[in-house]
């Protein structure tokens, strides 16, 4: 029995998944949410709630995109932009290409995100929103792309802050599938990622001193598996963790 109940003064329960762009975090949130909650089997103590990085984008005005990222969207209108060129501090986000820095892949392109000041406090306040949410007594499933020092440091620091427990899930993928995922979502949607994002961020967004209670590799089981692996992991957990 996973223990998640945040009654009687236990603490509540952050489960961070982490991994690159493109890796299958998203589907593997939504899937783990959904046994958990299934475990819990109507106990509102034990729900979980689940939140990502990406929810950011919803805080952040359409206006404000980097030009790069509306280019790939499906009729994409860059006069509605308040960036007029790339580059030019305006848009909340930029993807800057680092393919010339060290990395364990190399290569061409690797695209790095980048928050220019307003999205650097709405990152911030993201994470601190979360923390709230643990404070109150709320579960959650934290989808994260956790790319920059810094990213890492702000949210580990809530997380302390705030009393939480912490189970850390790695999300890792054979490079290939990653690239293949990648090119995949070039569909006109938002969902639609620049190439080289995949690339860089697998050589990023590990670079930590988090040491993962779990891993799961995504291009070598199914979903169902990974998150069976993970429940299996969370069984037992005591409340001091």
């Amino acid at each position: 029995m996973i223990n998640a109940s945040s009654g009687n003064g236990a603490r509540a329960l952050a489960i961070l998944v982490n991994g690159p762009s493109s890796s299958g975090k998203s589907t593997l949130c939504q899937v783990l949410q959904d046994r958990l909650i299934d475990l819990a089997d109507g106990d509102p103590q034990a729900a979980f709630a689940r939140v990502a990085f990406d929810d950011l984008a919803l805080l952040i005005s359409g206006k404000l995109f980097p030009i790069s990222f509306v280019q790939l969207q499906e009729g994409a209108d860059l006069n509605r932009l308040s960036s007029r060129v790339p580059f030019d501090g305006r848009a909340s986000w930029e993807y800057v290409d680092e393919s010339h820095a060290e990395g364990k892949h190399g290569g061409s392109p690797r695209l790095r995100v980048v928050f220019n000041a307003h999205g650097q406090r709405l990152l911030k306040g993201v994470h601190r929103s979360w923390g709230a949410h643990l404070q109150l007594g709320t579960h959650l499933i934290i989808d994260h792309f956790l790319q920059d020092p810094a990213w890492y440091e702000d949210l580990m620091e809530v997380l302390r802050q705030h009393g939480a427990r912490l189970f850390s899930v790695g999300v890792f993928c054979s490079l290939a599938e990653l690239e293949r995922r990648e090119s995949s979502r070039g569909d006109g949607k938002a969902e639609g990622r620049p190439l080289g994002l995949a690339r860089r961020s697998d050589e990023l967004c590990h670079a930590h001193p988090l040491v993962y209670d779990v891993t799961v590799q995504t291009d070598a089981e199914s979903t169902a598996q990974s998150v069976d692996r993970i429940i299996a992991a969370l069984e037992g957990i005591p409340d001091s963790v």
